[in-house]
């Protein structure tokens, strides 16, 4: 099984104590650049994202110039991710403009899936960013919000984008959908996520969800909700306290 990968940068008066928390969480191959940046291998266990997010507290706790990143099951690098193939707009109150932790983790996630010619259900889409990224790998998109105001700026988002095979739908998360999709993507609160999983089965009767949105602290009642329906947990990540998943039907 893969051990987990961890990424972090912080200051030189947090290294001795950070060492120490490494050592209690059984870290290997612990290497340091440029007497900032630290990588490390933790073993697998399913508590570990909660030691990880123990670690970024207690880190956080002694200075705010301090950044966890971990994953598992994925392939990925160290921040800062790769910049947006396009340009948003986005308006004061509307969601999604690239930055925040959760929407980096659902990226990274998407960027590790076979979307060429699969159908992609963007919940909760925002300003369109994840929607658009599906655009981009090839998929068929289809992107609901609650919102009017805030699908009229992703249905422009994504008109933008110069891609077809696209439909904007003013809804509350998938209650209004009938069709069937090969891969589901929401960055949501884990409230809004309990309330998706019985209709997950409906919409996606095989497939992938990309979820990201809550902190990390909430991943014990969260794991054992994506258990009881029967979902596969194939990958994770972790940063800054917050934390995204990909799971397996």
């Amino acid at each position: 099984m893969p051990s987990v990968q961890l990424w972090a940068s912080l200051p030189s008066e947090l290294h001795p104590p950070f060492y120490q928390y490494l050592a209690w969480l059984q870290a290997r191959s612990v290497r340091v650049f440029d007497e900032k940046y630290w990588h490390a291998l933790l073993p697998h266990r399913l508590e570990a994202p909660l030691q990880v997010h123990w670690l970024w507290e207690r880190l956080r706790g002694q200075s705010t110039d301090v950044a966890v990143y971990a994953s598992w099951g994925i392939q990925t690098q160290a921040l800062p991710f790769a910049p947006l193939p396009f340009s948003l707009q986005v308006d004061v109150g509307i969601f999604g403009t690239g930055r925040h932790p959760t929407t980096q983790m659902c990226l990274v996630a998407l960027q590790s899936l076979q979307l060429q010619g699969k159908w992609l259900l963007d919940i909760g889409t925002g300003s369109g960013i994840l929607a658009a990224v599906g655009l981009t790998q090839g998929a068929k998109v289809v992107a609901t919000d609650i919102s009017f105001r805030v699908a009229q700026q992703a249905f422009r988002n994504l008109n933008s984008v110069k891609k077809a095979g696209w439909a904007v739908v003013v809804c509350d998360l998938a209650s209004c959908l009938s069709k069937t999709f090969d891969v589901v993507v929401c960055n949501i609160s884990a409230e809004a996520l309990m309330r998706l999983l019985p209709d997950l089965s409906r919409i996606m009767p095989k497939g992938f969800l990309v979820a990201s949105g809550w902190m990390a602290s909430e991943w014990r009642s969260l794991h054992r909700a994506l258990r009881s329906f029967g979902l596969k947990l194939t990958s994770w990540q972790f940063l800054n306290g917050w934390m995204g998943i990909v799971v397996a039907r």
